[in-house]
Parts: structure tokens; C-alpha cells; sequence
């Protein structure tokens, strides 16, 4: 079972955000595994995070993080790093893979979500830094932040 999980979140891309309300960046989506699922490729960037806060709260363990180029996920990880530092797979393009057409190319922004698992609720983050996206680097970022 837990082979067909991680083959279906691997070969599958991400769905359009189906509710966006402005007022407060909450998105509303019913499966995260869904929403936040990307392809692998040999193109890929670590991105650590210091603090993942939704209102100055540290997210928990049964939260998630993921990695946007406009509204295809292009990497995503739960976060099971409790106090420490904790990356995400950030995948570019890789032209002899198809199911990586549309992601990061270097010199890109990537956005980012937060998923809050006890409210059921994805917010738009900001990190504290702005890196550009290239294949092979390791950026440690202090905060990735939504309020």
C-alpha cells in the first residue's frame, strides 16, 4: 500500500486550487497528498527552513509544506523535522521527463503553501528570503511565514 502512495504522489501533478478567499489567504482543498503531489526530477533544489509559522506558531509535525511555480507544485514535504531545520525538494524541468514540463527553471521564484492539518487549511507563505531557484543549491532560510 504504502508503495502505491509514494508512486501516485511522485507521478502525479498538482490540482488547481478549487476556493481563494482574499481576505486572509486560506485555500480550501480536500486531499493534501492531491494538492501537493509533483513529479521527481534529476533537476532539484533543497530549500531549508529554520521556523514554518502560520500566526507565530510553529507548525507541527502533522502539517506540510510545499513548493509552487504558479499554480503547478513543483516539491512538497511534511514536516517531521519538529525543532530543526527542515527542507523541501524543490524539482526544475527536465526535458526527458514530461511530467516536469512547467517547473522551475534557474533564476525563478518559487511560492509557497502551508498546509495546517488540525484546521484542514492551506495558506499562502512568504519566506524571510527571496532565492532564486537553481538546480543543486541548499539555501538555509530562517522563516516561511503566513498570517
Amino acid at each position: 500500500m504504502r508503495v502505491i502512495f509514494i508512486l501516485s504522489f511522485i507521478f502525479y501533478s498538482c490540482e488547481n486550487i478549487t476556493s481563494n478567499d482574499s481576505d486572509n489567504n486560506e485555500i480550501i482543498i480536500d486531499n493534501v497528498e492531491d494538492y501537493f503531489s509533483y513529479s521527481v526530477s534529476n533537476q532539484v533544489a533543497f530549500y531549508f527552513f529554520n521556523n514554518v509559522l502560520i500566526n507565530n506558531v510553529q507548525i507541527d509535525s502533522a502539517d506540510w509544506i510545499a513548493a509552487f511555480k504558479n499554480d503547478l507544485c513543483v516539491g512538497s514535504q511534511k514536516w517531521t523535522c519538529g525543532s530543526n531545520s527542515c527542507e523541501i525538494p524543490i524539482y526544475g524541468e527536465y526535458s526527458l521527463n514530461e511530467g516536469t514540463q512547467g517547473y522551475m527553471l534557474p533564476g525563478e521564484l518559487p511560492s509557497f503553501k502551508i498546509y495546517d492539518a488540525s484546521e484542514n487549511i492551506y495558506y499562502a507563505a512568504l519566506p524571510s528570503d527571496n532565492i532564486p531557484w537553481q538546480d543543486g543549491i541548499f539555501p538555509i532560510i530562517d522563516s516561511l511565514i503566513s498570517e
